[in-house]
């Protein structure tokens, strides 16, 4: 990557917020019409270059992304992160000015999305986003809060309060800050979708064990076990198990670090063009978190192997609710009542 382009913000942005930080011309009480088009962060756009991190603090947990001679990853994992989106919203604090002074008072902060995250677990609360240096200085620290598009321009408006200052602000501009944490991750693995699955075996973990196959490309998925007596095969969970592959997604990412039992639950999918993609529980299937691994048969398929081995080896994933849900069915659950 070519850290030069990294947050280049070009002219017109420079030019923009140049025009904008001139300072009306009014009487000191009008403390609104004084700080209108003056940047937030006044130094922000000349040290860009120099944010090395990232911290997000929202209702629900902290998250720092941090920049590396290599790339842009995720503090407590390790796991790579977009690199655009730490640009973004860089750039997106750098530019932010103020344009209409608001509520100071704290009780009604949580109408502009603005209550502290630390104190309100509810939607009202807003995000703490903290800039810092490589030697952990703070370049900027902030709360952002509700988007406002009545503030001219395409950009619109968003509501801010500086932290452990009461005042708010409808400031010009805006900040992405992805949410849930996981939106800075690129969580589609990798796309094995319902067309290319040949067979898909469930087994382990003191559950029935299961298998679904689809004879020829473009099958759907059939299940191959004898349904219990006055129920018949539900195509409809067989095609939920499809789209566990079609992409693989998660909730969250972590070093490795947890146990892999003896008889672990295991999903195993394979492809009609030879690759295998085996997602093995780790500990309770209750925590949802897994290991993926991949290995294929043929030259194409070992390096579609290779290319997903490299992004999910050293980590496991915490998948989302509805796929750790199939995991833990039993055969029951993938029948239905037989009408007579």
């Amino acid at each position: 990557m070519n850290m030069k382009h990294l947050y280049i913000l070009g002219g017109l942005a420079v030019a923009g917020i140049a025009a904008n930080a001139v300072v009306y011309s009014t009487s000191p009480q009008r403390i609104l019409t004084d700080k209108r088009g003056v940047t937030l962060f006044p130094d922000l756009i000349k040290r860009a270059n120099e944010v090395a991190a990232i911290t997000v603090q929202d209702k629900d947990a902290s998250f720092t992304v941090e920049r590396r001679e290599n790339g842009f990853f995720d503090q407590a994992s390790g796991y790579p992160v977009k690199p655009e989106l730490f640009r973004d919203l860089v750039a997106g604090a750098a530019t932010l000015a103020y344009e209409e002074a608001k509520t100071a008072d704290e009780a009604r902060h949580g109408d502009l999305g603005l209550a502290d995250p630390l104190k309100d677990k509810t939607d009202k609360a807003g995000r703490v986003v903290t800039l810092r240096d490589g030697k952990g200085g703070i370049l900027a620290q902030f709360i952002a809060g509700n988007r406002d598009n009545t503030v001219g321009g395409a950009r619109g408006g968003q509501f801010v309060r500086l932290l452990n200052d009461r005042q708010s602000w409808l400031a010009r501009g805006g900040v992405n800050v992805p949410v849930p944490h996981t939106a800075w991750f690129e969580i589609n693995l990798i796309n094995l979708n319902k067309d290319a699955l040949a067979r898909v075996e469930i087994t382990g973990g003191g559950i029935d064990d299961i298998y679904l196959d689809a004879t020829k490309k473009g099958d759907d998925l059939k299940l191959l076990n004898a349904p219990p007596e006055g129920r018949k095969a539900d195509n409809n969970k067989a095609l939920r198990v499809a789209f566990m592959v079609d992409p693989i997604s998660f909730d969250g990412v972590r070093k490795l670090q947890g146990e892999v039992k003896p008889d672990a639950r295991k999903l195993v999918a394979k492809g009609h063009d030879g690759i295998e993609i085996t997602l093995t529980v780790i500990g309770d299937l209750k925590e949802r978190w897994v290991r993926i691994s991949a290995k294929g048969t043929n030259e194409e398929s070992s390096k579609k192997a290779a290319e997903l081995s490299a992004k999910v080896d050293g980590f496991e994933f915490q998948l989302i609710d509805r796929y750790a849900e199939v995991l833990g069915w039993k055969l029951e659950d993938f029948t239905e009542e037989a009408k007579s």
